[in-house]
């Protein structure tokens, strides 16, 4: 799995999955440098997506349908947070 970079030394220290566990309150340690690294608040609207499809599925009624849509919520909070959620210094 690739690593991203730390804003604090500048090399890969953290792995993508690490970054998709970050919250505002939930900072990580660069594996290089081992200082913090968070993501900003806003990061928060990321969910909006999953959060959504939670809402929408309340509508659908087969089973199947609601998991579907529950995954693509999923899948596009991903994309998102992974995409436009930068990382800071903690």
């Amino acid at each position: 799995m690739s690593k991203l970079k730390c804003p604090h030394c500048g090399s890969r220290g953290i792995s993508v999955l690490r970054k998709m566990c970050l919250g505002p309150a939930v900072p990580a340690t660069c594996q290089v440098c081992g200082k913090k690294v968070g993501v900003p608040y806003t990061a928060m609207l990321a969910a909006t997506p999953f959060l959504a499809a939670i809402v929408g599925s309340a509508f659908l009624e087969p089973f199947a349908l609601r998991a579907g849509l529950w995954v693509g919520g999923f899948v596009v909070m991903a994309i998102c947070h992974m995409r436009w959620v930068p990382l800071e210094r903690r």
